[in-house]
């Protein structure tokens, strides 16, 4: 890996007025002339920088590069971010450049489809942003001149959101969504389940907790909950650490989403009333789950519909990316790849990148 300069730190207020959504991705032409001889994981150092607004190169998609600017534009977005130290914004960083080569391999598989942007789409979305620009006193060729992208860079962004709101539209009608609102509604509703845990740890010592551990012997009582050797109740008197054991391990009613941990509540609601689920890391332990009872919420479906189908749009963005970016040519340059996203933020981040 080369190792580049850190992404700056200037906030691009202007440059939300034009790419509302999307980051850019691949046009007709899928890299520019800098990039199209040599792309892989060795490129020089100044083919990794963009000729003309010094955007560096921190990752390719089938040789389409992913800008430092965008990963910074995003970061000045998602404000939950402001403030962080270094070291977890880093974190955050890379999480926003996966979602940034994510959006890559789904932006080229619909440019192949009959979901493209044609470019008189795109002339027209240009002229419309133009507009904006002028109403808030700026001038296209002025933004274009702070070198917060080229012309390039912003039909491509323009492009990708024609392309997937017409591909949302097209999948994202009424049947479908309540065939997924079927799947999923306790997602929406209100819905609440009773739940109790096994819970291994030492919130007050956790450098010396054996982690590696307490998650194997998690799983060997798990093992024997479901094989029906070892009684759930009779497991949380034995093993369970948390002041809930003198209760059965009862967590009370919790929500889809609430105050609890995100993966607990992602647990909680991933398997059937009845069954056993986990081992579950947070940072306080390991938990392992029994879903015990649940209450239908009662919400009504017109008043989900808008939460549905951001969901719905979310799902489908993971299924085309899965499936596409196995076979994408994906290269790093001097960044890595994010690893599992904090769950906290997996709501900011799908407002913010596959919002129809």
């Amino acid at each position: 890996m080369l190792s580049k300069p850190r992404i700056g730190s200037p906030t691009f207020s202007l440059v939300m007025i034009c790419l509302m959504v999307l980051p850019e991705a691949a046009n007709d032409k899928s890299l520019s002339d800098d990039l199209e001889s040599s792309a892989g994981p060795n490129l020089p150092e100044e083919v990794l920088v963009h000729p003309t607004t010094g955007a560096i190169v921190l990752a390719s998609v089938n040789d389409v590069p992913v800008y430092d600017v965008e990963v910074q534009r995003y970061l000045s977005r998602l404000e939950v971010f402001q403030g962080l130290p270094e070291p977890t914004l880093q974190i955050y960083r890379a999480s926003v450049l996966s979602q940034l080569v994510r959006r890559q391999a789904v932006f080229a598989y619909l440019q192949s489809s009959e979901f493209r942007a044609t470019e008189q789409e795109v002339d027209l979305a240009l002229a419309e942003a133009r507009k904006s620009l002028n109403s808030r006193g700026q001038s296209l060729d002025e933004f274009l001149a702070s070198g917060q992208a080229d012309m390039a860079m912003l039909r491509r962004n323009l492009a990708w959101k024609i392309t997937w709101e017409r591909y949302l539209d097209s999948y994202l009608t009424e049947a479908n969504l309540r065939r997924y609102y079927e799947r999923h509604y306790a997602q929406f509703d209100g819905t609440t389940r009773h739940v109790a845990q096994i819970f291994q740890g030492d919130p007050s010592d956790e450098e010396n907790f054996e982690w590696d551990k307490a998650f194997r012997d998690t799983v060997l009582i798990r093992d024997r909950i479901q094989q029906g050797t070892l009684k759930f109740e009779d497991a949380v008197k034995q093993y369970s650490m948390s002041p809930s054991a003198a209760d059965g391990g009862d967590l009370g009613w919790i929500e889809y989403r609430g105050p609890l941990d995100p993966r607990i509540h992602d647990a909680a609601y991933s398997r059937p009333v009845g069954e056993v689920v986990g081992p579950i890391q947070t940072r306080f332990g390991i938990h392992l789950l029994y879903i015990m009872e649940e209450k239908r919420g009662t919400v009504k479906w017109e008043d989900m519909v808008d939460e549905i189908r951001a969901a719905a749009a979310s799902y489908l963005f993971a299924h085309v990316a899965d499936r596409y970016l196995s076979d994408a040519r994906v290269f790093y340059y001097g960044e890595e790849e994010a690893s599992e996203m904090d769950p906290a933020l997996v709501p900011v981040f799908h407002k913010e990148f596959v919002a129809p």
